[in-house]
Parts: C-alpha cells; sequence; structure tokens
C-alpha cells in the first residue's frame, strides 16, 4: 500500500515531535535526580510529573504512527 506525499511528511513530522520529547524527557529526569540530591523536593516531583505527562504524549504520538 503506498503512502502519499502528505502522509510521510505527517509521519515524519510526528517522528520528529517524539525525539524531540524524548530529549527534553531525558533532561527533565536529570533536573529531577539532580533535584532529589540536593533536597529541593518539591522540583523533584514537579519535573517527575512532567516526565510522565511527557512520556504519556510521546506514547500518544508513536501510537498515532501505527496503523
Amino acid at each position: 500500500m503506498k503512502t502519499s506525499a502528505r502522509g510521510q511528511r505527517t509521519s515524519s513530522a510526528v517522528v520528529l515531535y517524539v525525539i524531540i520529547l524524548v530529549a527534553f524527557q531525558v533532561f527533565l529526569i536529570t533536573v529531577a535526580v539532580e533535584a532529589f540530591q540536593t533536597d529541593t523536593e518539591s522540583l523533584a516531583w514537579a519535573t517527575a510529573g512532567v516526565s510522565v505527562a511527557l512520556f504519556a504524549a510521546a506514547a500518544a504520538f508513536l501510537r498515532y504512527l501505527r496503523p
């Protein structure tokens, strides 16, 4: 089954969004771990929560790519 040019462009954009979300998620996990180590628990839990939300968004985007 051939895909249209628009479909390929859309899936490429979704893959790019997923890559950006995962990179930002890795950054947030790093910040959360450093915050836990310095006893800044409010920052740690906030960044961990945002990281979980980004995971959910990336999973939703990847689910969009499956036929």
